[in-house]
């Protein structure tokens, strides 16, 4: 299975104004309406990246995985079929909401729901942010990151590498465990941490990271979060592994937003999956 990017991201939010407010405002998303009340966030050419839909709770709510036409997704499925896995198909309204030509979902052995699509639509026009930011670090690279928190990082890593094809970019086992894969060249398009470290045992999505091609973008993002009272959950700071340099924010469904700058790209023939001591060159700080 040989999966292209990160494509899209859902969430679910008791609020979704809240959330729409914080994306557009404080991230620089352009909204684009949606259908019974889903709410699109665009980032480039795309129709849309990030979608907000009403719920009884906050959170993720599905993670959408780029294949490369009808034939590959078909292939996909049938390899999960042979690993005793029986994908759904989506429904009118899903691939609707999600503006993709055709797509199929199952649950992770966490229970996070995974989504294999293909044939994305793009938006009408050109991108423009609903503050200064210019653009998105995207293309083939993808939405951006998205860390998911679970009781068992060991065993999806199994499943996303022999069931999904990913790779492994490195681990981590100190001050909690951690593995970070990647799909294309960006250093890793999800990443598995070790939620009991966290004080949560049920899996949930810790946060997702929008990826600027400016450091000074990151500083002013940084300086507006602070002006507006926004919750800042992790200070300026920079990664040990893909260089990132960035800061966390929390936003009004709970899920952590990371803006950050500067991600290492990945050369498969030449990268070497190492075992990093902490998460942290410096800052960061709680």
């Amino acid at each position: 299975m040989e999966i292209k990017q990160l494509g899209y991201l859902g969430l679910n939010a008791r609020e979704p104004e809240a959330f729409a407010a914080y994306g557009t405002d404080i991230l620089g998303m352009q909204r684009v309406t949606g259908e019974d009340g889903a709410i699109h966030f665009r980032i480039d050419d795309r129709h849309h990246r990030v979608t907000v839909e009403q719920s009884d709770r906050d959170g993720g709510a599905y993670y959408g995985w780029e294949l490369d036409g009808a034939d590959a997704l078909a292939d996909a499925l049938n390899q999960l079929s042979d690993n005793d896995i029986l994908p759904v198909e989506a429904t009118a309204r899903e691939l609707e909401i999600r503006r993709v030509a055709g797509m199929a979902h199952f649950v992770d052995p966490a229970g996070n729901r995974v989504e294999l699509y293909h044939g994305a639509t793009d938006g009408e026009g050109a991108f423009t942010s609903a503050r200064d930011v210019e653009q998105f670090v995207t293309g083939d690279l993808g939405l951006g990151h998205v860390v998911l928190a679970s009781p068992d990082v060991a065993a999806l890593q199994r499943f996303y590498t022999e069931v999904l094809g990913f790779k492994v970019s490195d681990t981590m086992r100190e001050p909690f465990t951690a593995s970070f894969m990647h799909t294309n060249p960006r250093h890793h398009s999800i990443a598995f941490v070790d939620g009991p470290f966290f004080g949560i045992h049920e899996p949930f999505l810790h946060h997702f990271m929008l990826e600027v091609p400016d450091m000074d973008q990151v500083g002013r993002t940084y300086d507006l979060v602070l002006d507006r009272d926004v919750p800042v959950a992790m200070s300026l700071g920079r990664h040990t592994n893909d260089k990132v340099f960035s800061f966390y924010a929390q936003s009004p469904v709970g899920v952590h937003t990371e803006f950050g700058f500067g991600g290492v790209l990945i050369d498969d023939e030449t990268w070497e999956v190492t075992e990093i001591p902490g998460p942290d060159l410096w800052g960061h700080r709680h």
